[in-house]
């Protein structure tokens, strides 16, 4: 795959900015139920006051004057304050029990209260995954096409938001970057096309928020992912919401922290490509987990917590130098054994969280491009688990 030039530095950076701070402008302006900003309360050349002659005594005048500018102040902070509301600060990773099975609308209710409990406002749920055809399956095996559940996928969608309005909900697509048989694909037009389109219909025909690209595995300096990225970003325009997938740096090497014994060259993304990959993207969630640290290898808890740590800190004060408003989740496992990737006795919820909030005083002032931590994932969070992240992460 020949991978094309990078775009000069400066106007790169300058168009990004330009979007960004459109973006940044749009996440501070409070929004109506119907996606709107809110009318104004005194409408510049709507309404003039008729001109009044004042009586000679104005005291009473004043008084009442008084009380009724009182009133409006409490009446307009009030609505501000209303639709100001924030949104919730962690994310999920939601399946296809949700989006393919039809669920009923009391589950989806129970849904939405569980999340709003854990203060999760933030939802990838599942769509579909690119095949090696570039059509799109219905299962994660790909024995089906996307046709056959995308009437669930909508039905779906439309409970939820019934649920939860104030949620953000984006439709989670998976690409592999190389087909099965080991082809690189990630430059080739057709495939950027295909998930340019699969992404245009996520939000316009399917109603979701936005689109969240998991594109695995992306390589340091991947120039296909950023095609992939910018082909999206092209054809969605600057207000689409598109949120992505990103890994952890699993192998650091200069690092006083611990590191999996296998170190493959490549899986450190460094600074300028992951700033590179914040500017095309609102979310970016990275997946601080897998990391390769088991017990097996007499790694402990204490071990991940520094891993996790590191990754906190470095993205966002990577993310934090840009000032555009992109966002970082930090991931959490919740998920079996995958061994030799993921050991729970050293990855779980409680090491994971005591990481993050190492890696998020370690930050300092660039803590604040975190937004949150995101849950992989909900289909293998058992209760015992939500209790653990909401007495140490929610309500510590």
């Amino acid at each position: 795959m020949e991978n094309t030039p990078p775009e000069a530095p400066e106007p790169r950076r300058s168009r990004a900015r330009e979007r960004q701070e459109r973006r940044k402008q749009r996440q501070h302006t409070p929004v109506s139920s119907q996606g709107r900003p809110p009318r104004q309360i005194a409408p510049a050349g709507g309404f003039k006051m008729p001109e009044i002659r004042l009586p000679q005594d104005r005291r009473i005048l004043y008084i009442i004057g008084g009380v009724v500018v009182i009133l409006v102040v409490i009446l307009a902070l009030g609505r501000f304050k209303n639709n100001e509301e924030p949104l919730p600060p962690n994310a999920l990773w939601l399946g296809t029990e949700w989006t393919y099975e039809e669920p009923d609308a009391a589950g989806v209710q129970a849904l939405a209260a569980r999340l709003r409990e854990n203060q999760i406002g933030t939802v990838y749920a599942w769509v579909s995954w690119l095949k090696d055809d570039e059509t799109w399956a219905g299962r994660r095996d790909l024995t089906n096409n996307f046709s056959e559940v995308e009437s669930q996928v909508k039905t779906f969608v439309a409970q939820f938001k019934a649920a939860y309005p104030e949620a953000q909900l984006f439709g989670w697509l998976g690409v592999a970057s190389n087909k099965s048989d080991g082809t690189e694909r990630l430059g080739e037009a057709t495939v950027q096309q295909a998930v340019s389109d699969m992404s245009r219909r996520v939000i316009s025909e399917f109603g979701f928020d936005g689109v969240f690209l998991n594109v695995e595995p992306v390589w340091n300096g991947d120039e296909g992912f950023l095609d992939v990225l910018r082909k999206v970003r092209a054809d969605l325009g600057d207000t689409a919401l598109i949120a992505v997938a990103v890994p952890p740096d699993w192998s650091p090497v200069n690092v006083d922290i611990p590191v999996p014994p296998l170190i493959v060259p490549g899986t450190v993304w460094e600074a300028e490509y992951k700033q590179r990959v914040a500017l095309l993207s609102d979310q970016m969630a990275v997946m601080a987990y897998n990391s390769g640290l088991t017990s097996a290898a007499n790694f402990t808890t204490a071990d991940y917590e520094l891993w996790m740590a590191y990754q906190v800190k470095t993205f966002a004060e990577v993310v934090n130098l840009l000032d555009t408003g992109t966002m970082i989740f930090i991931g959490i496992p919740t998920y079996p054994a995958e061994l030799p990737g993921h050991d729970p006795l050293v990855e779980n919820i409680g090491s994971a969280i005591r990481g993050i909030r190492a890696g998020l005083q370690e930050a300092g002032g660039s803590a604040a491009v975190v937004q949150g931590v995101a849950i992989y994932a909900d289909w293998t969070t058992d209760d015992t688990e939500w209790a653990q992240f909401k007495t140490l992460w929610v309500t510590p």
